[in-house]
């Protein structure tokens, strides 16, 4: 079974028949470009897990061949790769939600194809995060073949124990990766890697795991932080770097990644572990920062000093910060009264950003920093952030429907 290609297009077709949207060719609209905020209550679960499912068929017509967009390294669109990898985080979700078998047996097919490998660079966190599909499937199938890659490339790296300086250096090695990205020196990096750690203690009962990666996120956040602000620096070269408003940037999606790995690091450690309540303070100060940020039409900018000066509505950093946002109330960390304002707001954004086939817009194209957006941009990760926030604003609204 090597043509996935041929495959999505007959599992969603055929086998399963989810939607027409999903076998449609994509609609080249050119969209409103004002969002316009409008009074909206809480929406239905239905609702919800409709449009997630939507969404997520166009996305998964299409995973084979999204063309390559923004800065991303050639070859960073493959499978096992980061831009791919963090789409499945969000399709996890979307399984556990949906009762169509659909999504869960496509991510077998898609894993088996593969031989469920991991990235092709060992050391590197955005090789990591397709490793959380494996540990999903690996927990609901108890399949081997899943859990054998992960196991024996997390196990190298702690091996390894690399101590190269976490200072973002330009020029990359035979990797063709940064030096200090052998360790977490970059944002993106807490939403790749950590997760991915900590599930692979929970399955094998393995301290050494969380122990490696809790060192290394603390290190990376205690680098990366900007005190006088509570926002998270991109990397290093960001430190003096203005953008074009003269504001000092924090990239969003940058931050949103960080945010959404705090949220999937706590998902992921045991309820009473001794460093838990790390990262439910990081949280907590994290959120303080962000909710500050938001624009007035419910977005947040792409870089989040900006303020309104930054018009357009980016949609894969407002999908991270609304998961976050919704996981919190509905853990009972934020305290629902206090913040459904925003979050309805946000997902009224997220909802105009999907086209009517079921094409995700706005999203930044792959960067490291704030650039440009616009309606018709869409890709894989950003896809995977609209189904994470999805997935909280369903269990919300779940439980809001309940007699």
């Amino acid at each position: 079974m090597k043509n996935l290609k041929q495959l999505s297009r007959s599992l969603i077709c055929g086998l399963f028949i989810i939607t027409t949207a999903a076998c449609a060719t994509s609609i080249n609209s050119s969209g409103n470009e004002s969002m316009v905020v409008k009074r909206q209550s809480l929406p239905k679960p239905d609702s919800v897990l409709a449009t997630m499912e939507k969404v997520a068929n166009w996305q998964i017509a299409r995973t084979q061949y999204m063309p390559h967009v923004g800065r991303a390294q050639k070859g960073s669109e493959s499978y096992g790769r980061w831009i791919q990898g963090a789409f499945y985080v969000g399709l996890t979700q979307l399984a556990e939600r949906s009762p169509n078998p659909f999504y869960e047996t496509w991510m077998g097919y898609v894993g088996n194809d593969h031989d469920w490998k991991m990235g092709k660079v060992k050391y590197f966190a955005d090789d990591h995060v397709i490793g959380q599909m494996n540990l999903w499937y690996y927990n609901r199938h108890n399949n081997n073949e899943a859990l054998v890659p992960v196991e024996e490339t997390l196990d190298w790296l702690i091996e390894q124990n690399p101590t190269n300086s976490l200072e973002f250096i330009a020029g990359r090695n035979k990797d063709n990766v940064h030096n200090c990205q052998w360790r977490w020196c970059w944002a993106d990096a807490l939403f790749m890697a950590p997760p991915t750690f900590y599930a692979l203690s929970g399955v094998t009962g393995d301290e050494r795991y969380i122990e490696y990666a809790h060192k290394e996120f603390k290190a990376t956040v205690d680098y990366l932080l900007d005190p006088k602000t509570g926002l998270i620096f991109r990397d290093s070269r960001y430190f003096d770097r203005k953008g074009k408003f003269g504001e000092q940037i924090f990239w969003s999606r940058g931050m949103g990644w960080v945010y959404a790995g705090v949220v999937n690091s706590i998902e992921a450690l045991p309820q009473d572990h001794k460093y838990r309540p790390y990262y439910e303070d990081l949280y907590l100060k994290l959120t303080a920062a962000i909710i500050k940020r938001q624009k007035q039409d419910g977005s947040w900018p792409m870089s989040l000093l900006a303020g309104e000066k930054d018009k357009y509505p980016e949609s894969s950093g407002t999908a991270f910060y609304t998961y976050g946002l919704l996981w919190g109330v509905n853990q009972g960390l934020l305290e629902k009264n206090q913040y459904m304002s925003n979050i309805l707001k946000a997902w009224n954004v997220l909802n105009n950003s999907v086209h009517p086939d079921g094409k995700f817009g706005w999203v930044q194209g792959v960067n490291d920093k704030p650039d440009v957006v616009a309606y018709d941009d869409s890709q894989l990760y950003g896809v995977g952030a609209f189904l994470l926030a999805g997935s909280q604003m369903y269990d919300l609204t779940s439980k809001h429907s309940k007699p």
